[in-house]
C-alpha cells in the first residue's frame, strides 16, 4: 500500500493547476469543486473578521494539501491566495468522496496524512502561544525549519518580518542559530534542510 494517497487516484481526477502571486486558488463561499495539494510555490487561506480585518489562517507550501474540510461541506469556508507563483494538483472531490466509500487503501493512507497535517498544525498552535519573539522564533526554526523567505517564516508564526528577523539576529549572536545565506537560518541542533 503507499503511503501517498493521490497514488490510489486516476489520472482523469487529477487537474494540473498553476496561479500567479496574488491570485485566488479559491473564494469564501465558491463551491469546493477539488481538494489541492501544493507542488510548488505557497498559498495562504485568508477570512475576513466582522470587523473587516483579514486574518491568515494558514499558510500551505509543497507536499502539503487544502481544502480537505471542503469535501463535506457546501462552500469553500475562506480565501485561498497564492503568496507565490504556485503549482499543484487538483485532485477531484467526487471522486475522492467515492474513493473514501471504496478503496480502504486510499481511505487509511488520506486519513494518516491528514492526521499528520492535524499534528503539525497543533504544533504551530503550540509555538503561536509562546509570547517571546525570540523563542518562538527558535521554536519554529527548530520544529518546521525555515521553507521560504522571512517574510513568509515571520507569517507563518504570527510575527513581523521585523520582530523575527531581530529574533534570528539575537539567536545567531547566542550561536543557538546559524545562518545559512542571504536570509536563510537553520538551528544549529538541527540539520539545515
Amino acid at each position: 500500500m503507499s503511503d501517498d494517497p493521490f497514488d490510489h487516484i486516476p489520472a482523469t481526477a487529477l487537474r494540473p493547476f498553476a496561479v500567479d502571486a496574488g491570485q485566488p486558488l479559491f473564494r469564501r463561499d465558491d463551491r469546493p469543486t477539488a481538494l489541492y495539494r501544493v507542488d510548488a510555490g505557497r498559498v495562504a487561506l485568508h477570512r475576513v473578521t466582522e470587523d473587516g480585518q483579514r486574518v491568515t489562517i494558514a499558510q500551505i507550501g509543497p507536499g502539503e494539501t487544502l481544502a480537505e474540510a471542503s469535501l463535506f461541506a457546501d462552500t469553500y469556508h475562506c480565501d485561498a491566495i497564492a503568496l507565490t507563483e504556485t503549482r499543484g494538483v487538483a485532485v477531484d472531490r467526487a471522486v475522492l468522496r467515492q474513493r473514501l466509500r471504496s478503496d480502504p487503501d486510499f481511505a487509511e493512507a488520506l486519513v494518516r496524512r491528514l492526521a499528520l497535517q492535524v499534528r503539525t498544525e497543533r504544533q504551530r498552535a503550540e509555538i503561536m502561544s509562546i509570547r517571546s519573539a525570540r523563542d518562538r522564533t527558535f521554536a519554529a526554526l527548530a520544529c518546521f525549519g525555515q521553507s521560504g523567505t522571512i517574510t513568509a517564516f515571520a507569517a507563518s508564526i504570527g510575527l513581523s518580518q521585523e520582530a523575527c528577523s531581530r529574533a534570528l539576529a539575537e539567536l545567531v549572536a547566542e550561536g543557538r542559530v546559524m545562518r545559512l545565506g542571504r536570509g536563510r537560518y537553520a538551528c544549529r541542533s538541527v540539520p539545515p534542510r
